[in-house]
């Protein structure tokens, strides 16, 4: 493990316990037995340890991810203590379905400044090592959506794909997309996805299973894949262009 992988490792490992602690303190949750949140930090070490080991090429998933992934065996032994679960909008329960209490971060940045700033370094020694196994034909992801939360899973699945994330209306440069996902309930979805897919880019749109009328208009407007948000959230890397 490199320098840079090093800290990134210790910065989320060490900040993991106290995150943990304080989002149970934050959501109103009982505190966990010492033993509980020692074994998740324990898991995050070991998986996030042999995660950073690997080639960049075979790091299939983020840090963020397997911070989230320790969370479930706290989550587990709240619901074996009884705990009611509070409710959850639909945004969050259809990207992580598992966070019963509201546990996972959406950003690094909750586990601290050094966590923040190593897992954006991380995020770009990925890319600069996986740039030159894209296909030339463009390495830009196009992505229309005004939630943040989806715009953080984008961007960890572009990045591991050694890609850019272009928001619509926001983002500059000269990247070409050739790959585009569109929220159906942004205002801007129809007018997105028909300029996009008019200039040869592939579009999937996404959204809550059951708006199924504006499902069928994002087809008829261009989109060549349409699928409900928590089925997407599920398969984000395979919609991106393959390493070669």
């Amino acid at each position: 493990m490199d320098a840079s992988n090093s800290a990134l490792h210790s910065a989320f490992v060490g900040a993991f316990g106290e995150y943990l602690k304080g989002i149970l303190e934050e959501r109103g949750l009982p505190a966990l037995p010492d033993t509980t949140v020692a074994a998740a930090g324990q898991w995050l070490d070991e998986n996030l340890a042999q995660l950073l080991e690997l080639p960049y090429p075979q790091q299939r998933r983020s840090p963020l991810e397997l911070v989230q992934e320790a969370l479930s065996g706290p989550t587990e032994a709240l619901a074996k203590m009884g705990v009611k679960a509070p409710l959850r909008d639909p945004v969050s329960v259809a990207a992580l379905p598992g966070d019963t209490y509201g546990l996972a971060p959406a950003s690094s940045a909750v586990l601290g400044e050094a966590a923040f700033e190593s897992h954006l370094a991380w995020g770009i020694a990925k890319a600069r090592a996986l740039a030159p196994l894209v296909s030339s034909a463009g390495r830009g992801v196009a992505v229309v959506s005004g939630d943040l939360m989806d715009l953080s899973r984008f961007e960890d699945a572009a990045n591991s794909a050694g890609m850019k994330v272009q928001v619509w209306g926001k983002s500059e440069g000269s990247t070409r997309a050739v790959v585009a996902f569109v929220d159906i309930t942004h205002p801007e979805a129809d007018e997105a996805i028909r300029t996009l897919a008019s200039d040869q880019i592939r579009v999937i749109a996404y959204g809550p299973h059951v708006d199924e009328d504006d499902m069928a208009r994002a087809a008829t407007l261009g989109a060549s894949t349409v699928l409900p948000r928590s089925r997407l959230f599920r398969t984000i890397g395979e919609h991106l262009p393959r390493l070669t």
